[in-house]
């Protein structure tokens, strides 16, 4: 049985998942995944439908991203 999936939505890369003791944890591909990034799921086929869910969504961005980049923009030098 495979420990690693590649997960794809379309004809884009959304991340991969890896078994582990628990279940399945979600590594994004791309920005567009990443408010699924580190969670755990029980199967890849959740995780799956998770990024297809994520995929139809209409919102641009993950909220949690879009909380991140607030918090260091102030930090940034221009």
């Amino acid at each position: 049985m495979s420990k690693t999936y590649i997960i794809e939505v379309g004809s884009e890369s959304a991340g991969i998942v890896v078994r582990d003791r628990t279940g399945f944890r979600f590594f994004s591909a791309s920005r567009r995944f990443s408010c699924l990034d580190g969670k755990l799921f029980r199967s890849a086929r959740e995780a799956e439908r998770a990024a297809k869910n994520r995929a139809s969504s209409k919102k641009s961005t993950c909220p949690e991203f879009v909380k991140s980049l607030r918090r260091a923009l102030p930090k940034l030098p221009f």
